[in-house]
């Protein structure tokens, strides 16, 4: 982060300094002590913030000077040490990390300086004064630097690094020197207060800042560390200041309640530095958003506990004017100790929903899903409040649905804005995976804690049942408009063919019969007249009449081979093969494909559309083996399956060079496989083109056959064959 010369010094100026201000510290210990012994008993000490007991109240109360002074050495003794002690043990093992060495200096300073002990130094001369005051104001600044820094040591966003520096500069020269007009609070509080605000509110602005955009995931938790103990000890001022300040004349007058105060002031400020050693020494911290959850909690039930307390006593003494409190005291002891349970129950409930959801309640979020599907809603709608669902109950800015629609992920529902770091759990229904959910972080590089963990998999479980059912519906919306759909196709695909039809005999065979009625009719006329010419047109009918039986057969047989007819399908196929066994010049070989067919002797009566749509299939396979495989030997299987689902199983195997080869030596093919795969994806069937060996190819076809179908082509057929 930083040059080695620039860092070695600054470790040096570090380490310097910790150590003045340690010996410094030992050495104004005894000084201190002794000052307000002899001085702050019974008269105002400068040095010694409190105003003195007197004799005749110790001597009451049977104390002596120095238990005394000694109670309150202690407190600023342990208290100094505490800090010195967290910023050495800080060197010890951060001293090669910038934040570790502001850490440091920052304790250490406050450490010695925070107390009034070091000032007792004034005693032994003035120029220490200024020391100790200079080692105050390096503490102050280092405090500021150190959380605009921390925990990553840098300025983010850059600006704050100028505000810093102002704010150091405004603030440092008066500590130096304060009864100048370099102090700030020496010139006006309003000034102070205004530098004060400043400073908390751009600190504030930068920890967030950080929090939410720039911090990793370990620095977030040293982040909230820090916070939290910094946030604790100003909360432990302010109850001690709320507490002072409204019953100061009393406090003051006993030396007691004084001491208590100073107590609870400096307990509360050691907060600090220990949450520091937490978040900087220990490499695996502990989880902090349960004890934050427990402090927010346990701090309102007090506050509202002792509020209630408060206005119960007053109220009811004032309600039954009775000037002894004690009965009302039972009283609201009796309404707190009813209340406090349901009211705690009510507190945490609603503290855990703003830190975390409803993670820790993860059985509510269930039953809310639960009634809200009992409404009757689209299967869209169902999906989209699973989304929003796990999305509200995590407190994330984003999540999606996705759904696998013929291989193919398609996002069904969505709701907020998806960054680029995000979490994908797969939804699984008996063993399948049937979609995504898609999670945004709740910031950048924040992982889910355990508890999130818990609730996303309960949840999760539970969606992936409320998804298939929802995914279902959805698929036989789907697959009832598809069915409408190739209904539709149906209907405009079979006016097609009867428009196609129709205009082939109207323009074509129709004018071709009647050009051949008025031939017969010319030569009938010439018949006697001109013999010869009547032969010639003769002739000429005959071939037209021959040609236009060719068109009649051609045009039948586009629309069902009559082979399949005459021979059935077995037979029409083994015709087919006959016609192509002949030997044919394929890559200047001359080659023969050897067809061997395994098919049973007889079939099931099938569906006309299954008939053809397996002859065209199988012709179209084996005409592509003789034409592009170069194989030598061709096997053609056909069976009727009738276990699981019905329906006619074709195999074509060969051993030929494989799809592979033909497409490297440049052959693209044409379109017989897609036509083929065509065929079989309009009855619903299955293909499957094995083409990764390169010593052949199979082609697997499966065509269903519709068992009512094939019943009533069946009664069709004995009907035709009794009639």
């Amino acid at each position: 982060m930083y040059p080695f010369s620039k860092f070695a010094f600054f470790r040096f100026i570090v380490i310097t300094l910790s150590l003045i201000t340690v010996i410094l510290f030992l050495v104004s210990i005894p000084i201190y002590y002794e000052y307000i012994k002899l001085n702050c008993i019974t008269s105002v000490c400068k040095g010694f913030y409190n105003p003195p007991p007197g004799a005749n109240w110790l001597k009451s109360h049977g104390l002596t000077p120095t238990e005394y002074s000694f109670a309150y050495v202690s407190i600023y003794t342990v208290f100094g040490f505490v800090f010195i002690f967290a910023g050495l043990l800080l060197l010890w093992k951060k001293s090669s990390d910038p934040i570790g060495l502001f850490g440091t200096l920052m304790l250490v300073s406050l450490g010695g300086t925070f107390t009034p002990i070091m000032g007792a130094l004034k005693l032994v001369h003035p120029f220490l004064l200024y020391l100790v005051q200079t080692i105050g104001a390096t503490g102050m600044a280092t405090f500021i630097l150190f959380f605009f820094l921390f925990p990553n040591g840098q300025f983010t966003p850059k600006w704050p690094k100028y505000l810093c520096y102002v704010l150091i500069t405004l603030r440092i020269p008066g500590m130096i020197f304060p009864n100048s007009n370099l102090n700030l609070q020496y010139v006006s509080n309003w000034l102070f207060g205004s530098w004060f605000i400043i400073w908390i509110g751009s600190l504030m602005f930068v920890q967030i800042y950080k929090y939410k955009f720039v911090l990793t995931p370990l620095e977030k938790q040293q982040a909230k560390w820090v916070v939290y103990g910094v946030v604790l000890a100003l909360a432990g001022l302010f109850s001690v200041t709320a507490i002072f300040v409204p019953n100061e004349e009393f406090i003051l007058a006993d030396p007691y309640q004084l001491y208590y105060v100073e107590i609870g002031v400096h307990l509360s400020m050691l907060l600090i530095p220990i949450a520091i050693l937490i978040a900087m020494m220990k490499h695996r911290l502990w989880d902090i958003d349960f004890i934050v959850n427990r402090t927010l909690v346990y701090g309102i039930m007090t506050a509202t506990t002792l509020a209630f307390y408060v206005l119960a006593v007053w109220y009811l003494g004032l309600l039954l004017q009775i000037q002894n409190h004690l009965f009302s005291s039972l009283i609201a002891t009796g309404i707190i100790a009813v209340l406090f349970a349901p009211l705690k129950e009510r507190i945490q409930r609603f503290i855990n929903l703003r830190m975390y959801g409803e993670k820790d309640d993860p059985y509510s979020v269930l039953l809310r899903l639960a009634k809200e599907l009992e409404t009757p809603s689209s299967p869209e709608a169902v999906l989209h409040l699973v989304v929003r669902t796990i999305k509200d109950a995590l407190k994330l800015p984003y999540a999606s649905l996705s759904l696998y629609k013929n291989g193919v992920e398609v996002t069904v529902s969505e709701e907020g804005t998806l960054d680029d770091e995000h979490f994908i759990y797969k939804l699984l229904y008996q063993g399948e995976e049937i979609g995504l959910l898609k999670l945004a972080r709740r910031a950048p590089r924040e992982e889910f804690t355990v508890s999130d963990r818990k609730l996303l998999d309960m949840l999760v479980r539970q969606a992936s049942v409320v998804v298939q059912s929802a995914k279902a519906s959805l698929d036989l919306k789907i697959l009832a408009a598809d069915l409408q759909e190739s209904r539709e196709n149906l209907v405009l695909a079979r006016e097609e063919e009867r428009r196609k039809l129709r205009s082939n005999l109207h323009d074509d065979l129709a004018p071709r019969l009647a050009a051949l009625a008025l031939t017969a009719a010319a030569a009938e006329d010439l018949v006697e007249s001109n013999p010869l010419a009547t032969k010639d047109i003769l002739g000429e009918l005959h071939t037209t009449i021959r040609q236009t039986v060719s068109e009649i057969r051609s045009l039948v047989y586009d629309l069902r081979p009559p082979t399949l007819d005459e021979m059935g399908l077995i037979g029409a196929i083994h015709e087919r093969i006959k016609e192509l066994s002949m030997p044919t010049k394929n890559r200047n070989q001359t080659t023969a494909v050897v067809f061997t067919l395994n098919a049973p002797n007889r079939l099931p009566v099938l569906p006309a559309a299954v008939e053809v749509a397996a002859f065209r299939i199988t012709t179209e396979a084996i005409v592509n083996v003789v034409r592009h495989s170069m194989a030598k030997n061709c096997k053609i299987s056909i069976s009727f399956i009738e276990h699981n689902e019905r329906g006619l199983q074709i195999m074509i195997e060969d051993n030929g060079i494989g799809m592979s080869s033909i497409k490297k030596n440049g052959n693209k093919g044409g379109i017989g496989i897609e036509s083929m795969k065509e065929r079989t994806n309009e009855l619903g069937g299955k293909f499957l083109i094995d083409s990764v060996r390169t010593n052949g190819t199979t082609i697997t076809v499966f065509l269903p056959v519709n068992t009512l179908l094939v019943g009533e082509k069946n009664e069709k057929a004995q009907g035709v064959y009794s009639g």
